[in-house]
């Protein structure tokens, strides 16, 4: 017998306190990571670890990814990894140019 709609959105909403939850913790730990006097190459390490963690736990969740058919979930995911990819291409390849062609020199 299935459960009572009620039982089921409670599980849902605690679901979600929970992932809360643990964003927020997620989000407090980097901002001590960041001010941290670690030495960079670790930090910036810990700081994408955490920032891809966030993103997953968001786009699963939040997204309602975790439900869907992989088909879909593997398509979103490779367009926000090709758009990731090019954020930073484009403006690296842009920016070569812009600072060897300053006006600022």
């Amino acid at each position: 017998m299935s459960e009572h709609p009620a039982e089921s959105g409670k599980k849902v909403y605690l679901q979600h306190a929970k992932i809360l939850a643990v964003l927020a913790t997620l989000t407090v730990t980097m901002i001590f990571i960041g001010e941290s006097p670690l030495v960079q190459a670790p930090k910036v390490f810990l700081l994408l670890l955490g920032s891809g963690t966030k993103a997953m736990l968001i786009i699963f969740y939040f997204m309602h990814l975790r439900f869907e058919h992989k088909g879909l979930v593997l398509t979103v995911l490779v367009g926000i990894f090709v758009t990731s990819v090019l954020m930073f291409l484009v403006p690296a390849y842009d920016g070569g140019y812009i600072l060897e062609h300053s006006l600022y020199k």
